[in-house]
């Protein structure tokens, strides 16, 4: 039964997510802003830095946005230094994109940077909290988007949400798309 309450922060929802997205997106920027750049070329340094060498597709997929966008923003990162590609010739149509090593110190900053304004967001709240509620975050996008599975299951594509997991920061792992997860029996024991 929905109460009173609920209508009223359900009707808000979106624009509260909206404000959150906002305040990330400029804290994103203001790490990135002394090179020019703003929090939409800040992931496609991150996306790199965590699978470098994807073709302009693969890149899109990964971040689950428009190619055109990804061919906009990698220009001004190449044009920056910040990337190079391995084309044969100016003209080739499928080619891969890598960091430069300014580009790899770059994305660390940012994933640092990142790490540590994400710390201030959550401070004071209890880890097993923020660990609950990534596990809840990832359930509502799941029930938002039923078509997202399909992406946790593409052989072509690990977008970056197959990476989206709930460990505890003391755990060291190797970051492994959902789809190799659950398709490895000996994962399915522990």
């Amino acid at each position: 039964m929905t109460t009173r309450e609920d209508t009223y922060w359900n009707s808000f929802l979106p624009v509260f997510f909206d404000r959150m997205g906002t305040i990330m997106r400029k804290d994103m920027t203001k790490i990135v802003s002394e090179h020019g750049l703003t929090s939409a070329h800040s992931l496609y340094l991150i996306a790199l830095n965590l699978q470098d060498g994807q073709t302009l597709v693969q890149l899109s997929r990964f971040l689950d946005l428009d190619p055109a966008n990804t061919n906009r923003v990698l220009k001004t990162l190449k044009d920056k230094g910040f990337v190079y590609d391995d084309r044969k010739n100016e003209t080739s149509k499928k080619y891969s994109v890598y960091l430069t090593g300014a580009g790899r110190d770059l994305a660390k900053t940012i994933m640092t940077s990142l790490s540590e304004i994400n710390d201030s967001y959550f401070e004071g709240i209890p880890r097993e909290d923020i660990v609950r509620m990534r596990s809840t975050l990832i359930r509502v996008l799941q029930n938002m988007d039923p078509d997202i599975e399909k992406g946790v299951g593409s052989e072509s594509n690990d977008p970056y949400y197959t990476y989206l997991q709930a460990m505890p920061a003391n755990i060291d792992f190797k970051m492994t798309p959902r789809r190799l997860i659950e398709n490895d029996p000996d994962q399915k024991k522990s």
